[in-house]
C-alpha cells in the first residue's frame, strides 16, 4: 500500500467519529430554547434598536449571571442578519464547530513531534461523544463550554509558539476567549507563567498588559451574581467531588457503580498529571531539548493541565455543596476527556522505534471502545432531553383550551425560526380526546393506562410504569397530557438505561421496561386535573383519559434571580 493511499484511509477513519457524531446530534437537536437561551431573543432585540455602536458593544459584552458571553451573542447576530431570524440549532452547531477546533491543534502538536497520522486516529474517538450531550443540544451552553476549551487551548499554544507573529495572536485570542466564558480568565496567569520560563521578556511584558487591559475590559461595571446559592462543601465532599470530576468521562464504563469508576479514575489522571507537571517543570528548568518543538510542546501541555486543575477546583468548590454526584454530570465531562488527551500526549510522544505502531493500536481500539459505549450510555439523556424541550415550549406556547398559541407582537417574541414540532399534529387529537375522552391509535393504551400507577405526593404528581417496552427513538415514546376547565399541559415520560449490557450491545434495547415522571406542582396552575396516557408511536399517536384525576394546589413558584 502506497503512502498516499494509507493517508487517505486514516483520514476517513478520523472523519467516522466526526461523521457519526454530527449525524447523533442532527437527529436530536431541535430549534427550542433550553433556560438562558432565552434572553438572546432580547439581545437581537436590544442589538438591532441600538442607536450607536456604544450601544451595540454593551449589548454584546453586558453580563449573562457571572459570564460576559460576547462570542455567543456574536454568533447569534450573525444568524440573525443572515437567514433573517435566530435558529437555536445553527448555535449549536457552531459551538459543536468549535469543539472540532482541538483536533487540529493535536494534529499539529504530533506532526511537529515526528509522529505519523496514525497517531491521531484516538482523539476524534475520545474527543466527539454523545457524552457531551448536555452542551450538544444546548445553544448558548455549546459556543460557550465548548468555545472556551478551544479558545483557551489555542491561545496557551500560541502564546509558547516561536513565530512572532502567532504569538500576537494570543493575546486577542485570550481577550476572546474571556468573553466567552470566564475560566478562561486562567489562561491569562498560565499563560504568563509559560513565556515565564521561556524567559523571552519582550513576549511577556506584552503578554502580561495585554492580559491587564482583557482583565480591566472583563471587570468592568462587574457585578457579582449574589443570586447564586451559597454551596457549603466538607473537605471530603470536595477531594472525592474533585477526583470525580477529573474522571467523569468513565461515566459510562460498562460497571455496576459509576460514580466510584469516575472517583477512581478521577485518582489515576490526577496523579498522572502532578507526575506530567513535575517532569515537565524538570524537562523546561533543565532546557535540554533536542527537538526545538519538545519544548513548545512541554509548555502548552504544562498550561493545559493546570487549566483543567483550576477549572475543576472552581467548579467543585461552588457545586460539592449541592451533592457531589452532580460533579459528573455532561456539562463538565469535556475537561475529564481533555485530561485525558493530555496524559495521551505523554504516552505516546516518547515511544520510538518498532513498539509505536503496536502501541497506538492498543489505544485506537481502546479509543473506538469508548466512544461506543458513550453512545450506547447517553443516548438515554438525548432521548429524554428532546422530550423534555418539546413539552416546555408546548406548555408555554398553549395557555388556554382552544389550544390557540400565545399571541405576543413585540419584536423579540417573533425573532425565533418557526420550526415544525410534533406536538403540531397532537392538537386535533387533544381536542378529540377533550370531547371523547381517547383519540387517534388507541389499541394497547387501555391495558398500558391500567399498568402504570399515579402517585400524589406533597409536592408533586409521579406517574411510573414497569412494563413499557419500545425501543423507538427521536420523539417516540410517552407523554403524560393533562387537562382542566381551562387548559392543557404536556409533560415527557423519562425512560432509564437498559443495564442488561448483552441485550444492549447485540440487540439494541437502549431502555430498560417501563417509565416514571415527576411533575412538581408549581409547574402547573392550580386546579383539577384529569390525566391522560399519549403514546408517540412512529408516525401514530394514541391519547387516551381514563378514570385518573390529580387536584393541584396552589403553589408558589420560586424564580431565580437573573441579570438579563
Amino acid at each position: 500500500m502506497t503512502k498516499g493511499v494509507l493517508r487517505f484511509l486514516l483520514i476517513l477513519i478520523i472523519a467516522i467519529p466526526v461523521v457519526v457524531y454530527f449525524t447523533v446530534w442532527d437527529y436530536y437537536a431541535i430549534n427550542i430554547p433550553k433556560w438562558d437561551d432565552h434572553p438572546l431573543k432580547g439581545f437581537v432585540d436590544t442589538f438591532a434598536h441600538a442607536t450607536d455602536w456604544n450601544g451595540k458593544l454593551q449589548a454584546l459584552v453586558k453580563q449573562h449571571n457571572e459570564h460576559r458571553i460576547a462570542l455567543t451573542r456574536i454568533i447569534v447576530w450573525l444568524d440573525y442578519t443572515i437567514f433573517g431570524s435566530l435558529n437555536y440549532r445553527h448555535l449549536m452547531f457552531a459551538g459543536n464547530l468549535l469543539l472540532l477546533g482541538v483536533i487540529p491543534l493535536w494534529y499539529i502538536l504530533l506532526k511537529n513531534n515526528k509522529k505519523p497520522l496514525f497517531a491521531l486516529v484516538p482523539i476524534p474517538f475520545l474527543w466527539l461523544t454523545l457524552a457531551m450531550w448536555e452542551n450538544m443540544y444546548w445553544g448558548m451552553a455549546s459556543v460557550q463550554n465548548f468555545g472556551v476549551v478551544t479558545l483557551v487551548l489555542w491561545t496557551l499554544y500560541l502564546c509558547v509558539n516561536p513565530n512572532t507573529w502567532l504569538f500576537a495572536l494570543s493575546i486577542p485570542l485570550a481577550l476572546l476567549a474571556v468573553f466567552t466564558s470566564p475560566n478562561a480568565l486562567f489562561a491569562l496567569p498560565i499563560g504568563a507563567l509559560l513565556i515565564a520560563l521561556t524567559a523571552d521578556r519582550k513576549r511577556l511584558a506584552l503578554y502580561v498588559v495585554g492580559s491587564g487591559i482583557t482583565i480591566f475590559l472583563f471587570f468592568k461595571s462587574y457585578t457579582r451574581a449574589a443570586y447564586n446559592p451559597e454551596s457549603k462543601a466538607s473537605i471530603f465532599q470536595i477531594v472525592k467531588g474533585y477526583m470525580a470530576f477529573l474522571g467523569s468521562f468513565a461515566e459510562s464504563f460498562p460497571v455496576l457503580d459509576n460514580f466510584r469508576v469516575c472517583f477512581l479514575m478521577g485518582c489515576i489522571l490526577f496523579l498522572v498529571a502532578v507526575s506530567i507537571v513535575s517532569t515537565t517543570l524538570f524537562r523546561i528548568i533543565r532546557n535540554k531539548y533536542t527537538i526545538k518543538f519538545e519544548k513548545t510542546t512541554d509548555l502548552f501541555c504544562l498550561g493545559s493541565i493546570l487549566f483543567i486543575l483550576a477549572t475543576a477546583l472552581v467548579v467543585v468548590y461552588s457545586r460539592a455543596g449541592f451533592g457531589i454526584e452532580g460533579l459528573i454530570t455532561s456539562k463538565y465531562k469535556i475537561y475529564s476527556v481533555l485530561l485525558l488527551i493530555v496524559a495521551y500526549l505523554y504516552v505516546v510522544i516518547p515511544i520510538r522505534g518498532t513498539f509505536q505502531s503496536s502501541y497506538i493500536t492498543a489505544i485506537v481500539f481502546l479509543s473506538v471502545l469508548f466512544n461506543i459505549f458513550s453512545y450506547h450510555y447517553h443516548l438515554v439523556d438525548a432521548f429524554n432531553l428532546r422530550k423534555e424541550l418539546v413539552t416546555d415550549q408546548f406548555n408555554w406556547t398553549y395557555t388556554n383550551k382552544e389550544l390557540q398559541p400565545v399571541v405576543d407582537t413585540s419584536f423579540a417574541a417573533n425573532v425565533m425560526a418557526k420550526t415544525p414540532v410534533i406536538y403540531e399534529k397532537w392538537l386535533p387529537l387533544i381536542s378529540i380526546a377533550d370531547r371523547q375522552g381517547y383519540a387517534g391509535s388507541s389499541r394497547g393504551l387501555v391495558k398500558l393506562y391500567d399498568e402504570t400507577t399515579f402517585k400524589k405526593e406533597a409536592n408533586s404528581f409521579n406517574i411510573e410504569n414497569t412494563t413499557f417496552t419500545s425501543q423507538r427513538l427521536q420523539d417516540s415514546g410517552i407523554y403524560i397530557l393533562l387537562k382542566s376547565k381551562d387548559r392543557f399541559y404536556v409533560f415527557p415520560a423519562y425512560r432509564t438505561r437498559n443495564k442488561s449490557r448483552k441485550t444492549l450491545f447485540l440487540k439494541q434495547y437502549y431502555f430498560a421496561p417501563g417509565f416514571h415522571v415527576e411533575i412538581p406542582f408549581n409547574k402547573m396552575d392550580k386546579g383539577t386535573y384529569q390525566v391522560a396516557l399519549l403514546r408517540q408511536d412512529g408516525e401514530q399517536t394514541g391519547i387516551l383519559f381514563k378514570q385518573v384525576k390529580v387536584e393541584v394546589p396552589e403553589s408558589e413558584n420560586n424564580h431565580i434571580k437573573v441579570n438579563w
